[in-house]
């Protein structure tokens, strides 16, 4: 792929417009696939199992005291059977429905192989339903086995990190961040982690036009959260809706704060988080002070981008237990009081949510209809692929 740096100093002026174009082209449709029962097997079978020992979490989690809501099973789908299958090593394989195989595999082939390139340029395509894999492809040109960036796809992983430091208590996102740089009587210093997390600080702040370049690729990136920590106030916090990479950067430090930066919080999310999912490809981006970036840089392969939205499909329950704190995914899919549109990290559609990131990473996940799509692109529209999926999964494409 092409250099980092040099694709994001010549595009990540249209930051914030993909990322709301996405967020609407991925609002789940509400049709249901039809009566059809009959399956033909995926063409793709990509998956490899880890090559490494999965992780144990630290501390004592506890079998889930609540009901998740059941999804809705459509038919033509297998019935979902008591055991809930988990790709903690690797996935369990299952084929598109009838109804929807034809659709589903036309349309990932026109966006991977298409020479007219109808969504942009797309690299990977995964659907997984039922906690089985059903679809991973690629074009040629990428080994989806390997890190793809994340771009702000690693905001919503930052959510996660925040919702296990929260359950630990260690964390309280509804009291102000304690930031050095945000002394006292400092009007900043009423910012909580919850209106970082929101996009709704007051800070001052231009994601299209310079801001996320100097974190991301510029003289911010020196230390990412005191550039955007050092921005003024312009809004009263938890008021105003702005999409701010360098919230998330803040939240970062939060976590270095707690855990350690560099290799220290590599570990920590590996022994926590990572491990317990089976992602093991991971490989986040640091700042200059050794602090991880939070608001990108969290780059894995398709299939774990896939587990990660699959823990939220699940409610933050993995191998029936609370790896997320009980009703953190609730959080993330809480509507902001600025903006409806945009839960904690997460983009907010009908019935669906969505973490988002430049260029066209994208995790649709559709808890009616128990599904996870992930698309990774560089410079594609994963909104509009992602919607024509789900809606051909529904059988209504």
């Amino acid at each position: 792929m092409a250099s980092l740096r040099s694709l994001l100093a010549g595009g990540l002026l249209t930051l914030l417009l993909v990322a709301c174009a996405s967020n609407e082209a991925s609002t789940a449709p509400t049709t249901v696939a039809p009566t059809t029962t009959t399956t033909v097997a995926p063409t793709t079978t990509t998956t490899v199992a880890p090559t490494t020992t999965t992780a144990v979490p630290t501390t004592t989690t506890t079998t889930p005291t609540t009901t998740l809501p059941e999804p809705v099973v459509a038919e033509g789908y297998p019935a979902q059977s008591g055991d809930v299958a988990w790709p903690t090593g690797a996935w369990p394989l299952a084929d598109l429905p009838s109804v929807a195989a034809d659709e589903v595999l036309e349309l990932v082939d026109e966006a991977l192989r298409d020479p007219g390139r109808p969504y942009g340029v797309i690299d990977a395509v995964a659907i997984v339903r039922g906690g089985s894999l059903l679809l991973a492809d690629s074009h040629e040109g990428y080994d989806p086995s390997t890190p793809h960036w994340s771009f702000s796809v690693a905001k919503s992983v930052t959510h996660a990190a925040v919702g296990i430091l929260t359950g630990d208590g260690l964390l309280d996102i509804d009291a102000p961040t304690g930031l050095a740089e945000w002394p006292s009587g400092d009007p900043r210093s009423e910012i909580t982690i919850d209106d970082l997390l929101r996009m709704q600080s007051g800070l001052e702040w231009n994601e299209a036009a310079s801001d996320a370049v100097e974190i991301v690729a510029g003289a911010g990136r020196a230390d990412a959260s005191g550039y955007a920590a050092a921005k003024p106030l312009v809004a009263e916090p938890g008021t105003a809706f702005n999409y701010n990479t360098g919230n998330t950067a803040i939240v970062a430090s939060l976590l270095a704060d707690e855990l350690g930066s560099g290799e220290a919080l590599e570990a920590w999310l590996d022994d926590r988080l990572f491990g317990p999912l089976g992602i093991t490809s991971v490989e986040l981006e640091l700042d200059g002070t050794g602090n991880w970036l939070g608001g990108t840089g969290a780059n894995m392969s398709l299939e774990d981008f896939a587990r990660f939205g699959l823990l939220y499909l699940r409610g933050g329950v993995w191998e029936d237990e609370w790896l997320l704190s009980e009703g953190w995914v609730d959080h993330a899919r809480t509507p902001s009081a600025s903006f409806a549109g945009y839960g904690a990290g997460w983009w907010l559609g009908e019935g669906s949510l969505a973490a988002v990131g430049f260029l066209g990473q994208l995790i649709s996940v559709v808890p009616e209809m128990d599904l996870v799509v992930v698309v990774l692109a560089t410079g594609g529209d994963s909104g509009t692929l992602s919607g024509d999926l789900v809606a051909a999964m529904a059988g209504g494409g």
